[in-house]
Formats: C-alpha cells, structure tokens, sequence
C-alpha cells in the first residue's frame, strides 16, 4: 500500500472518530468502553468492505456521479444499492451486539452502538469515495471531501440515530413494532436521501449552496 493511500485511510477515519466520541460524551452518566465502541466501529467497517466487495452493495467508485439518474434508477440504487443493504447489516449487527455486549444495559446504549457501526461504514465508505482523488484536480478533492461531510456522514448519523432510538425503546415496551421500526425508518432515511442524491447528480452542491 503506497504512503498517499495509507494517509487517505487514516485521515478518513477522522469523521467516525469525532462522532463517536460526541456521542459517547453524550452518555455521561455511564459511557461506554472506548474499545467496545472502536470494536463496534470495526465490525461496521468490516461490513461496508464486505458488501461492497460482494456486489451487494452499488457504491460508484467515481461519486459524486457527474449526470443525474431518472427518477427509477434513482431509487433503484439509493435503495437496492445502498440502503437496504448496509440498513439490514447494521441492523443485525446491533442485534448481536446487544445480545452479547455486557455493557449494552442503558437506554442511550442503542444510539452509541448504532452511530459507531454507522460511523464504520462511514470510514470505508469515504476511502473509497476517495481513492480515485489521490490524482485528481484541486476542485474535485475538495467535491469528494464535501460530499463526505455534508451527504455521507449526515445520512449514516441520522438514520443510526434513528435506528439506535427505537432499538432501544424494544428494551421498554412494543418490542416487534419497534424493532420493525428501527429497521425500516433508517432505510426509509437512507433510501430517499440517497436516491434525491443519484436525481441531482453533480447538482447537488449547488442545491447544498443555494439552501445554505
């Protein structure tokens, strides 16, 4: 591995770790060891690699994508290619560890784990998003680097948070609506915002700009 990419990986790991720890602080009352939360981030990053080496996952190597989708290739990939997949191996993933994890005993818990298997992906994900920049223009690292921020890493921390929420909430009262809840709701998230995403093509800085 040359010495460009192995910074690239590591400075891709800085979005993950940053909220990792936000949410983590988040849970003063009891946090969560710093090596359950990295091991769960591992297993989230375990999973990206793996889905998106296997074919199950479509993740455009050259993202952002140049020309706007139609309306159902849009959806076909923000759902198919993207959301069901990486939602239901999250989703699996913190029912075992919630099954497993000694430390998973708080309601808050649900969210810490969620957003650091989502912040996994994140960190594979944006590695990958960028390995093709290491030789590109100025403008197009610094589009990569804004697609991360601003549409990769809100779209894995809403809708974990969202999932982590009503995970948690199984542990209280409902548990088959919530589970079915906490599934559902992050592909809903993820589905929609990455399809508007495929729609837009490379106009979706300009929407980002124009709204801000």
């Amino acid at each position: 591995m040359e010495p460009t990419t192995i910074i690239l990986f590591i400075a891709a790991a800085f979005p993950a770790i940053f909220f990792i720890l936000y949410i983590d602080m988040i849970d003063k009352k009891k946090p969560e060891p710093w090596q359950m939360l990295l091991l769960t981030a591992l297993v989230g990053a375990v999973l990206a690699f793996a889905i998106t080496k296997s074919g199950l996952s479509f993740i455009p190597k050259g993202l952002p994508v140049t020309e706007g989708h139609s309306i159902p290739e849009s959806f076909v990939i923000g759902f198919l290619g993207l959301a069901i997949p990486a939602e239901v191996a999250k989703w699996i993933a913190l029912l075992v560890s919630s099954s497993i994890n000694k430390h998973y005993d708080e309601f808050l818990d649900g969210v810490v784990y969620s957003v650091s298997l989502a912040m996994g992906f994140v960190w594979i994900w944006s590695v990958w998003f960028m390995t093709d920049a290491i030789d590109a223009s100025s403008f197009e690292l610094v589009e990569k680097c804004i697609y991360i921020i601003l549409i990769l890493v809100p779209i894995h921390l809403s809708s974990s948070t969202v999932m982590g929420y009503f995970f948690a909430l199984t542990k209280v009262k409902n548990k088959f609506k919530n589970y079915t809840l906490s599934l559902l709701l992050p592909i809903l998230i993820t589905g929609v915002l990455c399809s508007l995403f495929f729609m837009l093509g490379n106009q979706w800085a300009f929407y980002i700009v124009a709204e801000s």
